[in-house]
């Protein structure tokens, strides 16, 4: 390949001079990290009000028992035996929630949507050089914080400002230390040309072994939308050589829909369920079709597509196409919070409200989405996302006796436009307790702020906003 770089540069050389660098960075999270706190020998889990599976109907007054980090027992009146109890009456037990793509690096921005350089694009491009290693880890520290008080037990780290091997690394180490289950996406600067590709060489090193038995690695590329033919094309090819799973930016605008990328994805077989597709907010119903042929899973993120301009989600569409789809929150600069309640109430909504039709989508289907369907999309689905014997513990327990949410008619009704979440009491990720009485349990929210504030107000003033 001869593609230059904006310096004139051949692909191979970029390639070969980073070579070093991403030898001196690498696995510094895999030498670093504390040991996982270890799940208690059983936890039972007592007398929730509801148990919702995902894959039977909702059951009333029933145990579950876990047993290192895997579900081991669902029932009524389960022997404690020697296990932790916690009684959960009042609740309704549920899988957690799966968010399906997370800009996470510039969480530290929260709000941060415009400035003096203009709207949500300028404003990103002005800030982002300035995010170090330190920033970027301060930045998924206070995410996967909001995203396990939310309930989310599942992320997917859509890291598009990897600005060096380091940065990669922070955020790696990042999810670790959390605890919190999920994919890290390996992306590329936010600066970098349509010319020149994500650092492929320490992509490959870091592909070498999964940073730990929670946190795997995958790839968010620029995809045909927002890269030449040739570095996306070499991006594919490297991720399916490595067994990566792959995740773009897709039709998110009628100009790129117009510019006929999902096709050119198809034509050169780059569809799959290895590849998830973001946004499609303007997507033909021909695309649709394409990609549902192909199986490539689908990620929407309603407040944020309607928030940065893109437009509507054609949710009915994609309904009616038989996507597999999953929600996201997509970054807390435009979303301001990680709330997948609101994001599933968005969804039916918009759906319902567009159509005209009332009865067009389930309450259900929104909380598939939000669960299930998310995890499968992120090919999960065998581990988490539904609650049966032999899945990992990834659970939470929500509140039915809130003054929000009780009394209510419909279980799913009452998840998906009522629940908030202050309701989510108990957040278990491979049966340990990160959320307990309503209060996290694993970190320590005054010292992430502090940081995060510092972080952000020096990157402010660098960036001159």
């Amino acid at each position: 390949m001869s593609l230059p770089d904006r310096k004139g540069l051949p692909l191979s050389t970029i390639i070969n001079r980073r070579k070093a660098s991403a030898m001196l960075a690498t696995a510094a999270w895999g030498m670093t990290m504390p040991a996982r706190a270890a799940p208690p020998r059983r936890l039972l889990l007592r007398g929730a009000d509801h148990l919702l599976t995902m894959t039977d109907p909702p059951r009333a007054k029933t145990d579950m028992l876990i047993h290192q980090g895997r579900i081991e027992a669902i029932g009524p009146d389960l022997p404690a035996g020697d296990a932790d109890v916690i009684d959960l009456s009042g609740h309704v037990l549920m899988p957690g929630f799966v968010d399906t793509h997370w800009h996470m690096w510039n969480t530290a921005a929260r709000g941060l949507w415009r400035s003096a350089k203009g709207g949500f694009m300028p404003t990103m491009a002005a800030i982002s050089p300035h995010f170090t290693p330190a920033d970027v880890a301060i930045s998924v520290d206070l995410a996967l914080a909001e995203a396990v008080n939310s309930g989310i037990t599942t992320v997917h780290n859509w890291a598009h400002n990897v600005r060096s091997p380091a940065h990669a690394d922070a955020e790696i180490a990042a999810m670790i230390r959390s605890g919190v289950r999920g994919r890290f996406a390996y992306g590329y600067a936010q600066d970098v040309g349509k010319d020149q590709p994500m650092n492929l060489d320490h992509l490959s090193t870091i592909a070498r072994r999964r940073p730990s038995n929670l946190v795997s690695i995958g790839i968010c590329a620029r995809g045909p939308d927002r890269s030449a033919p040739p570095v996306w094309q070499a991006e594919w090819d490297v991720a399916r050589r490595l067994g990566l799973p792959i995740s773009t930016h897709m039709a998110s605008d009628p100009k790129s829909a117009a510019s006929g990328g999902i096709a050119a994805l198809a034509a050169r077989k780059g569809l799959g369920a290895d590849v998830q597709l973001v946004h499609l907010t303007a997507a033909s119903r021909a695309d649709m079709d394409r990609v549902a042929q192909a199986g490539s899973p689908v990620s929407i993120s309603p407040w944020t597509e309607l928030e940065v301009g893109y437009g509507v989600p054609p949710i009915a569409d994609m309904i009616a196409a038989g996507l597999l789809l999953g929600l996201s929150v997509d970054n807390m600069v435009l979303a301001g919070q990680a709330d997948m309640f609101s994001v599933m109430r968005l969804s039916t909504d918009l759906a319902r409200g567009l159509s005209r039709n009332q009865l067009l989508m389930e309450d259900m289907t929104a909380l598939r989405w939000a669960t299930i369907d998310g995890a499968r999309s992120l090919g999960l689905g065998q581990q988490v996302g539904a609650l049966a014997p032999g899945m990992r513990a990834d659970i939470i327990a929500v509140r039915v006796d809130a003054l929000n949410t009780a009394p209510a008619a419909d279980l799913p009704s009452l998840l998906t436009h009522a629940a908030r979440p202050d309701n989510v009491s108990l957040v278990l990720i491979d049966g340990v307790a990160h959320k307990r009485d309503g209060q996290l349990v694993r970190v320590d929210l005054p010292a992430i702020r502090a940081k995060a504030s510092a972080s952000i107000a020096k990157i402010r003033s660098a960036a001159a906003i």
